[in-house]
C-alpha cells in the first residue's frame, strides 16, 4: 500500500463564518464521498538531476495554503474533494516514482478524478502511466501544457525532462499534444521525436503569428475529433506561463502564455473531454514573488474542481 504523509491541518482554511465559508471547511481526508483525490509531490529531485533550480518540493504546500483560502464558486457546483497528503519520499526516485503510479492507478480504479500537485514535472509520468494503465483500449488523451517538450530519453536515469518519453515508450496507444512548446528550450532531435511517435505539437510561435486568441487557435487545430468526451490527463507545467505571472517556476522563461487566456482553454477543454487526471507541476516558492505563481496555481485547482 502506497503511503502519505498527511496534510499539515493548519492548511485547511476556516474563517469560521457560516456565511463565508472556504475550501479547506470542505476538504475530507478518505476518499468515501469524493468526487476528487488530491495527492501532493514534494520533490524536486528530478528537477535538479536536469540541471534545473530546486525549490519546487515546496509547491504542493504553497498551492494548498491558497487553494483552501478561496470560496466556493457562487454560482457553480462543486466536486466533493478528499486531500489524501503528500506521497511518502521514500526510497530512490526511481521508487518513488512507482509508488505513485501504483497510488494513481489506485485512485483512479476507484472512479475518482485525480488532482495532483508538484514537485517536478518527472511526476507527470507517474500520473500519465496510472491514467494509461486504467484507460488503454479507450484512445485516451493526454496534452502536456508546457514550454518544455520533457522527451529525453533515459540513458542517463529518470528527471523532469523525462517524463513523455518514457510514456511514448510504454507501447500503451494513445493520442498526445504538446501544447506552447517553445523553440529556444527544444532541440530538433527531440521535436523530430515527438512528431515521428505521432504527437500533435501546437508552439506558442504558431500560436502568436496566428493572430487569433489562444483558445481559439488551439480548439481549431485540434478539432472536433480530437477534443470529444473521452478520457484525457492534462499536464500543466507552471513554465508555460509568461515569466510576469510564474516568477516561481522551475524555467520560467519572459515569453509564454497569460492566465487568462489559458484559463478560458482549460475551461474549455475540461468541459469537452473526460478530464480523469489534472496535474500542476514545478511551482517552485523559493523562486515566487508575493506568492503569485502558487496562487495562479491555485485557481488553476479550483478551476478543476468546479468543471462540470
Amino acid at each position: 500500500m502506497t503511503d502519505f504523509t498527511p496534510v499539515d491541518a493548519q492548511l485547511f482554511f476556516s474563517k469560521n463564518d457560516p456565511l463565508d465559508p472556504r475550501l479547506g471547511e470542505m476538504v475530507k481526508v478518505k476518499t468515501d464521498g469524493a468526487d476528487v483525490a488530491i495527492v501532493g509531490y514534494p520533490d524536486d529531485e528530478g528537477i535538479k538531476l536536469n540541471g534545473g533550480r530546486d525549490g519546487a518540493a515546496r509547491g504542493p504546500h504553497e498551492i494548498r495554503h491558497w487553494l483552501y483560502r478561496t470560496t466556493p464558486h457562487p454560482r457553480r457546483p462543486m466536486k466533493a474533494f478528499a486531500d489524501l497528503g503528500n506521497l511518502a519520499m521514500k526510497g530512490s526516485l526511481a521508487e518513488r516514482h512507482d509508488s505513485g503510479v501504483y497510488a494513481v492507478t489506485n485512485l483512479l480504479r476507484q472512479n475518482l478524478q485525480v488532482l495532483s500537485l508538484g514537485g517536478g514535472n518527472d511526476y507527470a509520468y507517474c500520473d500519465g502511466r496510472a491514467f494509461l494503465e486504467i484507460y488503454k483500449g479507450k484512445k485516451p488523451l493526454i496534452i502536456n501544457i508546457d514550454a518544455h517538450l520533457d522527451v529525453r530519453e533515459t540513458k542517463n536515469g529518470f528527471n523532469s525532462g523525462t517524463p513523455f518519453f518514457r510514456l511514448l515508450e510504454s507501447g500503451i496507444d494513445f493520442e498526445f499534444v504538446e501544447l506552447g512548446a517553445q523553440g529556444h528550450c527544444n532541440s530538433k532531435h527531440h521535436w523530430d521525436y515527438v512528431e515521428k511517435k505521432g504527437g500533435k505539437i501546437i508552439s506558442l510561435e504558431e500560436i502568436q503569428q496566428s493572430s487569433l486568441p489562444l483558445s481559439d487557435y488551439v480548439v481549431q487545430v485540434l478539432g472536433e475529433s480530437m477534443l470529444r468526451k473521452r478520457p484525457a490527463f492534462l499536464a500543466l507545467d507552471i513554465d508555460c506561463m509568461a515569466w510576469p505571472y510564474a516568477i516561481g517556476s522551475s524555467a520560467a522563461w519572459p515569453l509564454g502564455f497569460e492566465p487568462q487566456a489559458l484559463n478560458v482553454l482549460m475551461q474549455i477543454m475540461m468541459k469537452r473531454l473526460d478530464v480523469r487526471v489534472f496535474g500542476i507541476y514545478e511551482v517552485s516558492p523559493a523562486l515566487d514573488v508575493s506568492a503569485g505563481t502558487a496562487k495562479l496555481a491555485a485557481q488553476f485547482a479550483h478551476g478543476f474542481l468546479h468543471h462540470v
